[in-house]
C-alpha cells in the first residue's frame, strides 16, 4: 500500500510541477516538486523503493518536459542515493534539513542535467544561463521541499500509512 501512496504522491506532484509556471527571473527554473518527493522517499523507504520512486519521478518529469526520457531518472537516483546516505544524520521532520537537502539537491540535479544535455547536444543554453537557472532551482528547491514533505506526510496520514497525531502533537 505504501508504494501505491507513493505513486499517488508522484502523479499529484507531477501535475503540480506541470501547472506551476517557470520563473523567468531565475533563468526559466521550474519548481522541483518531483525531486522533493524523491528526497522524502529517500528518507522514508529502503533503497529499492527510493530507486523505484526516482525512476518513476524521472520518467514523469522527462515526459512532461522536453528532456529525453531517462535523463532525469539518473539525476534523481543519484540525488536520492546521496540523501539516503545521510538520512541517519538528519531528522526527517527538521525543516532546516529539508531546506538544505532540497536546495543542494535541486542545484546538483540541475547542473548534472545541464551537463548531460549539453554532452548529448540536446541543449543550447550558455553556461551563464545554466548557472542562473541552477541558482533559481536551488532557491525554489529550498523553499518547496519542506512544503512537499508536509504534503507527503499528510497524504500518508490520511491514507493510513503513517500514524496520526493526537491533539498534543504526539504520535
Amino acid at each position: 500500500m505504501k508504494y501505491l501512496v507513493m505513486l499517488l504522491a508522484l502523479v499529484t506532484g507531477a501535475t503540480l510541477q506541470a501547472l506551476l509556471p517557470a520563473w523567468t527571473w531565475f533563468g526559466g527554473a521550474q519548481a522541483p516538486v518531483l525531486l522533493a518527493l524523491v528526497l522524502f522517499y529517500a528518507w522514508t523507504l529502503p533503497r529499492a523503493g527510493m530507486l523505484a520512486c526516482a525512476f518513476a519521478a524521472g520518467l514523469l518529469q522527462d515526459a512532461l518536459g522536453q528532456v529525453p526520457l531517462g535523463f532525469s531518472c539518473l539525476c534523481f537516483a543519484l540525488a536520492g542515493l546521496w540523501a539516503q546516505r545521510h538520512r541517519d544524520d538528519v531528522d526527517e521532520q527538521a525543516v532546516i534539513s529539508q531546506v538544505l537537502f532540497g536546495g543542494l539537491a535541486a542545484a546538483l540535479v540541475t547542473l548534472l542535467l545541464y551537463a548531460l544535455l549539453r554532452h548529448a547536444g540536446a541543449i543550447s543554453l550558455s553556461f551563464g544561463g545554466a548557472l542562473r537557472k541552477t541558482l533559481g532551482t536551488m532557491l525554489l528547491g529550498a523553499a518547496l521541499t519542506p512544503l512537499m514533505f508536509r504534503m507527503a506526510i499528510g497524504l500518508e496520514r490520511r491514507l493510513g500509512e503513517r500514524p496520526t497525531l493526537d491533539h498534543g502533537g504526539r504520535l
